[in-house]
This record gives C-alpha cells, structure tokens and sequence, in this order.
C-alpha cells in the first residue's frame, strides 16, 4: 500500500472511531467497514491490520445489538491474532475479552465465563492480582457468576477485587464503585435489597464526588443511578424509580449533550417510565426529544425514527381524546348534556380510529355516556353504553377483578331499573 493511500485509509479509520465514541455505530461502522475493504484488498485477508479493523468493527456490532454478526465478526480477528501472534498475545486477549462480553450482553452468561476464565489464566501469568487490567476481568467474571446464580462464587471473587482496589486505590475511583454496584447487584438477587439500596446509595455518593474527572467516571454514576432505578421499578416505587431516572437525564445532558444516543435512550427510558405512571403530556415530551435526535442522527426514514413516530402518533391522539373527555365532564357539570355526548363521542371515534376498541381509556369514556344518558332518561342507550365499558374492562382487567366485578354490578343494577320500568 503506498504512503498517501496508508495515510487516507488511517483517516477514514480515526473518523470510524471518532463515530463509535460519539455513539453514532452506523457511521462508525460504514467507515470501518471501508477501511476493511481497503485494508483486505491491499494486504491480504490474514494481516494483522485487517484483524485490528474486524476487532473494532465487532465491537461496533456489539454496541448496536448485532450480537451474531458481532461474534462472527470478532471469531475472525480471534484466528488471525491467535495464528500471527499467539494465544498469549495481548491483542489476541483483547479479542478473547471482547467475545465474553458479546456473549454477556446477549445472555449467554455460561459462555462468557468460559472466556473470562479462559482470559484470566493468560493474563495471570503476566499480571499480579492489584493489576487494572486483571481487577476489571475478575469483576467482569464475577458478573457473568452472578448472572447464572452462582452467587457465593461471585461473592468471593468481588470480595478479593474490592479489597485490592482499595488497597491501591482507596474508595474514591471509579474501579472501586464498579465493585460496589455489581456488588449491591448481587445482594438485590440474595433478596436483600435494603442491603443492596444502601451499597448503591454509597456507590452514588462516590460518584458525585468523582463528577467532572472525567467521561468514565460520568458513566458509572449513570451506571450506578440506572442500577438503582431498576431496583425501585422491581419493588414498585414508581415515583422513587421515575426521579431517579431524570437524574440520569439530567446527568447525561449535562455531559454529552441533548444530540447525544444516550441521552436520546434516557429520555425514551423516562417516557417508558411516565407512561407506566399514566403521566401521558410527560411521556409524549420526553419521546419528543427522543424523535429530535432520531431525525437528525438517523434521518427520517430511518427504521428507528419511524418506529417512534408510530409510537408518538397514538400517544398525541390519546391525549387529544382525553382532553375532549375532560370537556365533556365540565359540559357535564354546567347541565349541557347534549354538549358533553358530543364531546364524549368525538373521544370514543379518536379512540376507536387510532386503538381500535382496545384503549382503557375507552372505558372511562363510555361510563360518562352511560351516567349521562341516564340522566337525560334514556336507560336503553345507558345500559348500551355502560355494556361497552364493562366489555373493555373484562377485557383489560378480567373477570376476577375488583373493578370487573363492581361494574358488573353496577351493569346489572341498570338492567334491574330496566325491568321495573317495563312491568
């Protein structure tokens, strides 16, 4: 390969990676791709510079979720380094270390232990045991125990890792939370989560302290603060789990920025979270937000970008009937009856257009008809309405339901005013 053309293929390469950093992989790996290309072409399928471009472009793969082609991937620049440099190699190890978390990510947890271990072995030989490189893969194969349930193997494994890294480091750094938050992870599991809370509260409390010393530290206080929520979503504490979340938001904002896929993920994590809460004009900002980066990272016609443009669409519809629903009650309440149907039906055609007839809301919408056609003297269309909503809610909650059961009764109550009318 001559100079310039070595010198353009580097470029393309630092702008693949300068992608991968920003978070944006589909660019990141077009770019590496193309240097692939270039680099087979020019030096053959088994250089070692093709097997440095297949590593970072496996771990593109990774990123994005591609966890087959990721492995496929990363097997290739296994065979090259383990051929050309051997087993023992660090950038053999790279590789090795890499594949464990490819199958970590995707759930193979027995898997990734059998390359952790594998990585372990090798690097043991040439690390000591308050060695970085060594502290992080025993934590990453403590994990990958913890995972499969093996906890009291896990426990001794992260136990041994914290005191050496207190050792080197004291608590103040970022490998040591790592420790903790894996930790509180592995007491949540043994069904201690006052035990875990404590430890995550601990974890964060560092985290703040370590704030602005760099990217790294940044992301394990979001680590730590994601690690928390999950466990407040579990035992149901939504409103504990939803403003834990916003920290997150808040945390990621301030260090990457709005147009960041992160902070993208935090907002869309956050609607998930008002959404649950029935908190609908929440939800429907947050995944605007989420839209605006999608638009202008993605694009349009981006897959992603219109699967949350099929999301926001019913949500925005959603919120326009409920609106109309709300009208309709203080129609209700100022003795316009005629006004209040009319808006409660327009509700129940946005309803039944966007969600067909399977909307829960739908069911609060037709006990309003029902109440008000009762009281304009009209039990047929009352009972028909009030059918409806017992319909939805048999369907959304089931039979056995407290509510099912109360507006059974209710439903009943009306075919009995029915019958006395008649005799």
């Amino acid at each position: 390969m001559e100079a310039n053309e070595l010198e353009s293929v580097e470029k393309i390469k630092e702008k693949g990676i300068l992608y991968f950093h920003q978070g944006n992989y589909q660019k990141a790996r077009e770019m590496l791709e193309k240097v692939l290309e270039i680099q087979t072409k020019e030096l053959g399928e088994d250089d070692l510079s093709v097997a440095l471009t297949t590593h970072h472009i496996g771990n593109v793969l990774m990123r994005e979720g591609k966890y087959d082609e990721a492995l496929e991937t990363l097997t290739r620049a296994l065979e090259i380094r383990h051929t050309k440099l051997g087993a023992s190699h660090d950038d053999t190890v790279k590789t090795y270390e890499l594949i464990g978390s490819v199958f970590m990510e995707s759930g193979d947890h027995e898997k990734a232990e059998k390359y952790y271990r594998t990585v372990v072995v090798i690097k043991s030989k040439f690390h000591s045991l308050e060695s970085p490189a060594l502290m992080n893969l025993n934590q990453n194969l403590a994990l990958s125990l913890q995972r499969q349930g093996k906890f009291s193997e896990a426990q001794k494994i992260q136990k041994e890792v914290l005191a050496n890294l207190l050792q080197v480091y004291g608590e103040d750094h970022s490998d040591v939370v790592l420790v903790y938050i894996a930790t509180a992870g592995l007491l949540y599991e043994q069904n201690r989560p006052k035990d875990a809370h404590q430890m995550l509260d601990k974890s964060i409390e560092v985290c703040y302290r370590l704030k602005g010393l760099g990217d790294f530290n940044t992301q394990v206080l979001v680590r730590a603060l994601s690690t928390k929520a999950g466990m407040l979503e579990v035992q149901g504490d939504l409103e504990g789990f939803t403003g834990t979340l916003n920290k997150v938001l808040m945390v990621q904002k301030e260090t990457l920025g709005e147009m960041h896929p992160s902070t993208a993920d935090a907002y869309e994590n956050l609607a998930d979270a008002y959404l649950g809460q029935d908190m609908l004009d929440e939800c429907i900002n947050a995944l605007t937000k989420t839209l605006e980066f999608r638009r202008k990272v993605l694009g349009n016609g981006h897959p992603r970008t219109q699967e949350l443009v099929s999301v926001l669409k019913p949500l925005k519809r959603g919120k326009i009937a409920r609106a109309l629903n709300e009208q309709g009650l203080a129609m209700r309440v100022q003795g316009d009856m005629d006004k209040a149907i009319q808006l409660f039906q327009e509700a129940l055609d946005i309803y039944k257009e966007t969600f067909l007839h399977t909307h829960p809301d739908m069911m609060a919408v037709y006990e309003n008809v029902s109440a008000v056609k009762i009281e304009q003297g009209l039990l047929d269309d009352g009972i028909a309405a009030s059918a409806e909503a017992l319909k939805i809610r048999r369907r959304t909650l089931g039979d056995d339901h407290t509510d099912t059961k109360g507006s059974m009764e209710a439903h009943r109550s009306l075919l009995r005013r029915l019958l006395e009318s008649q005799s």
